[in-house]
C-alpha cells in the first residue's frame, strides 16, 4: 500500500519545488494527517472513517500542492536546467580530466624520454588506471549523475538530453592518452602523452582515424546512457501514476 501524499510529492517535484522542501513538507503532511485521524478515532470513529474525515480535513491534493507552490522557492535544477545539466557538467568533467593528465605529464615526463623499447613494468599500473579513469568512467559517471538528479525531480527538458550529448561528446574528445613511438629515422622514439585522442598511423596522427574514435566513443556513450534514461523514466513515470494499492 503506497504511503498517503505520493501524488502531492510527484505533483510539487514536477513543478520544480527543491526536493528537501518537499520532503519536509509531506512529513510534515504525514504526521498532520496521523494527529487529525487518532483524534477522530477518539471520538469514536472506526479506523477507516477516521483516516477518511481526517483527510478530508486537510483537503485536496490540488489545494496542498498550490499552498506549497505558493510559499517553496523552486529548484535550481527547475530555474537554470541549462546551467545544472549542460553548462556545469561538462566544465566539471574537463577540468577533472586535465587535472588527471597534467598530473600524469608532470610524473612520467621526465621519464618518458628513457622508454624508446616500451613502458616499464612499474608505470604501467598508473598508467593504465589514469587512462581508464580519464577516458572510460567519468563520462558515464557524470552522466549517471546529470540522470538521477533529472529522475529525482521528476525533471522533463530538453537540456537533459543535451547534457547527455555534451557529456558524452567532451567524453569522447578528452581524456589521458600515451603513444609510445618506435625508432624511426634517426629518431629515438619514446611516449607522447595528451589530453586528445591520437590515432599513430605510421609515426603520424591520422585526423580521419582520430575523429572517427571520437565519434565512436560519443556515440556510444550517448547511446547507453539515453537508452538507461528513457527506460528509467519511463518506469519512474508509470510508478507515479499507478494507482494506490
Amino acid at each position: 500500500m503506497s504511503q498517503p501524499f505520493e501524488s502531492v510529492r510527484d505533483q510539487l517535484l514536477r513543478a520544480g519545488i527543491a526536493p528537501r522542501h518537499v520532503r519536509r513538507y509531506i512529513v510534515e503532511l504525514r504526521e498532520h494527517l496521523a494527529d487529525l485521524t487518532a483524534r477522530e478515532r477518539g471520538a469514536g470513529l472506526d479506523v477507516k472513517a477516521a483516516g477518511e474525515r481526517a483527510r478530508a480535513m486537510l483537503g485536496t491534493d490540488h489545494q496542498l500542492v498550490q499552498a506549497m507552490i505558493e510559499r517553496a522557492p523552486r529548484s535550481l535544477t527547475a530555474r537554470a536546467p541549462w546551467a545544472v545539466f549542460a553548462l556545469l557538467p561538462v566544465v566539471m568533467l574537463v577540468a577533472v580530466v586535465a587535472t588527471i593528465a597534467i598530473s600524469m605529464m608532470h610524473l612520467l615526463g621526465p621519464v618518458h624520454a628513457a622508454w624508446p623499447g616500451g613502458v616499464p613494468n612499474s608505470y604501467t599500473g598508473p598508467i593504465s588506471a589514469a587512462s581508464f579513469v580519464a577516458d572510460y568512467l567519468l563520462g558515464p559517471v557524470f552522466a549517471a549523475g546529470g540522470i538521477a538528479l533529472a529522475l529525482r525531480q521528476r525533471l522533463t527538458s530538453r537540456w537533459v538530453w543535451i547534457g547527455l550529448g555534451l557529456i558524452a561528446l567532451f567524453s569522447g574528445m578528452f581524456g589521458f592518452y600515451m603513444n609510445v613511438l618506435p625508432p624511426r629515422g634517426g629518431f629515438p622514439g619514446g611516449a607522447v602523452f595528451s589530453a586528445l585522442p591520437n590515432v599513430i598511423v605510421d609515426g603520424h596522427v591520422n585526423a580521419a582515424a582520430t575523429l572517427a574514435l571520437v565519434a565512436l566513443r560519443a556515440g556510444v556513450l550517448f547511446a547507453v546512457t539515453g537508452i538507461a534514461y528513457g527506460a528509467m523514466r519511463t518506469r519512474s513515470n508509470s510508478a507515479a501514476v499507478a494507482p494506490a494499492a
